[in-house]
């Protein structure tokens, strides 16, 4: 007796036993070769180049993570040891590159230029995960996501969904904890609930990982950071030998040794202030919006008012209220110098006041050299580069003193 079986049916119980196919892999792989394939808009002036180059970095750009404008600076500014570079060649309307994937990568993070003009993805560059080879993020990729996140001004939920994601994948993965703790403060505000919920969370990788090294470091680190328990942060940080301790959990201190800390600090800058004042002002640098260095003394002839300042400080913004009417009749130069963690905010408040003096912003050990230890700090600095007076802080006495020191340099 034949047993027939229909066409149809015998295709899909060949099909079916058949191996599947791994899905094809939608971006970078470690240990293998990836082609970056891009599109210039057709009005980008990139769209009309005949030779565009391709620079890249895997995980961050440099040292340092910073905020959304530092980010974009060390973009520009890169650490040369991890930018690399990579002619693009021209496919029809797109150009591409085949890059080699470090075995170690997690993210991959680019922009493309022609020598004159980049293309950085409107500042928040063109980033793509490093894939395991069964297509899963690699180890800390979206941890390191999670800063050029920022620098495309995501919703803070989406940068803790984020993390979410990685712990998901990588429950070991304690430095990326603490970054989602951090999250879950900043969105939190401060709220008791969260703390708890942090506390929590950290009972439950005590219970899991409660002798390793690495949980160690997070659960004193975080104590001590964003729980401000520093009892029960030394109370960890004592069971983790010094040599495997991280940076900031190696750098905690006590309340009294901070105390200490901070009147040497401030006894030092007191020393400073007093050295340069009536001297020549010391040589220093600070930088513009661009990112481009402002050398001082400015050898420009004309006073200078040399404001360190922030805004979120109150009274930085009180003494800056009251400059138009200190310099009303005066032709004294101004300089702000803003200390911001978040540089898009001061240029943003003086936008929104109309205050028309140059904003600048710290770089490298200007506060060091000229002794700033608190804001806001006013330098008065005459004609030939002396620095007549220096003003901390705000209030009455201090603005009437501040007006006199700009009277007596001509204001």
């Amino acid at each position: 007796m034949k047993l027939a079986i229909p066409l149809t049916a015998l295709v899909a119980t060949l099909l079916a036993l058949a191996p599947t196919p791994a899905p094809a892999q939608s971006g970078p792989v470690a240990g293998s070769s990836y082609t970056v394939v891009y599109n210039p808009h057709p009005s980008s002036p990139l769209a009309r180049a005949r030779e565009l180059t391709l620079l890249y970095v895997f995980d961050f750009w440099n040292v340092r993570y910073g905020t959304r404008m530092a980010l974009w600076q060390n973009v520009l500014r890169p650490d040369t040891s991890r930018l690399r570079m990579q002619p693009m060649t021209k496919k029809g309307e797109s150009w591409e590159a085949r890059i080699a994937i470090p075995g170690d990568a997690a993210l991959l993070s680019w922009v493309v230029g022609d020598g004159e003009h980049l293309d950085g993805n409107g500042e928040r560059t063109y980033v793509e995960y490093v894939l395991r080879p069964d297509g899963v993020p690699a180890l800390n990729a979206r941890y390191y996501n999670v800063q050029f996140m920022r620098l495309a001004g995501q919703d803070i939920g989406l940068l803790i969904r984020e993390m979410e994601r990685e712990l998901s994948d990588y429950p070991k993965n304690f430095p990326a904890y603490h970054q989602y703790f951090s999250l879950l403060i900043e969105q939190g505000r401060g709220s008791v609930r969260i703390q708890e919920r942090i506390a929590n969370r950290l009972q439950e990788l005590e219970r899991l990982y409660g002798t390793e090294e690495d949980f160690l470091n997070l659960a004193a680190q975080t104590w001590y950071y964003l729980l401000q328990d520093q009892t029960r942060a030394f109370s960890y940080r004592e069971r983790i030998p010094p040599a495997r301790q991280w940076p900031q959990v190696l750098r905690m201190v006590n309340r009294e040794e901070k105390q200490m800390q901070d009147r040497d600090r401030q006894l030092q800058s007191e020393q400073r202030r007093a050295q340069i004042l009536n001297t020549e002002l010391p040589e220093f640098n600070l930088r513009n919006e661009q990112g481009e260095k402002v050398s001082f003394p400015r050898r420009s002839g004309k006073p200078v008012l040399l404001v360190f300042w922030a805004s979120t400080s109150e009274n930085s913004k009180r003494l800056l209220a009251e400059l138009p009417s200190l310099l009303r009749n005066g032709d004294v130069d101004v300089v702000l110098a803003s200390l911001d963690p978040d540089e898009s905010k001061a240029a943003a408040y003086l936008r929104e006041r109309a205050l028309p003096y140059q904003l600048l912003f710290n770089q490298g050990s200007a506060v060091q050299i000229l002794g700033v230890d608190s804001i806001p700090v006013a330098f008065v600095i005459d004609g030939r580069d002396i620095i007549r007076s220096i003003h901390i802080g705000y209030s009455t006495a201090q603005l009437e003193e501040l007006r006199g020191a700009l009277a007596a340099i001509g204001n």
